[in-house]
């Protein structure tokens, strides 16, 4: 069994990525496709695609940009941040209503995923040599601050 085939994928013209040894993700493989599952202290938060680039620029700003991905959806394409859940999801009250702190066991497609249907992709791609997360804190206070959400 390759590491292709049973916990990471490959990235164009690279070698495999291994997501659970390299990173310690919680992925698995559900009908073709490697999926990422929201739990155990790694959280995510999705944004629609048009508000993301100021979140991006304002968590660069921070020195705390992690890995992201586009990521379609019926009612649209969203930018989902992979995050260290450090605090309850009470915070989330405060954040406008296209955002949305997903819960534990929502299970997110990886990027690079060889199925017809996957069309997630990575926009910060995870860095083997950086491999934190940035915290649920930080990405959410980069939301508040963009400027497309006061």
């Amino acid at each position: 069994m390759s590491v292709d085939s049973d916990l990471g994928t490959k990235r164009p013209g690279s070698t495999p990525v291994d997501y659970r040894r390299t990173f310690g993700w919680p992925v698995h493989w559900h009908n073709g496709t490697l999926n990422f599952v929201i739990g155990a202290g790694i959280g995510a938060v999705a944004v629609p695609r048009s508000r993301a680039e100021q979140v991006l620029e304002n968590l660069t700003r921070q020195g705390c940009r992690g890995p992201a991905l586009s990521v379609p959806t019926k009612h649209g394409s969203v930018v989902i941040f992979l995050v260290e859940a450090d605090i309850l999801g009470s915070d989330a009250e405060f954040l406008p209503p296209d955002v949305r702190v997903l819960t534990a066991g929502t299970s997110i497609p990886m990027p690079g995923t060889h199925g017809a249907a996957n069309l997630a992709r990575w926009i910060v791609p995870p860095d083997p040599h950086q491999r934190w997360l940035p915290s649920l804190t930080a990405v959410l206070a980069a939301i508040r601050s963009a400027g497309r959400y006061r």
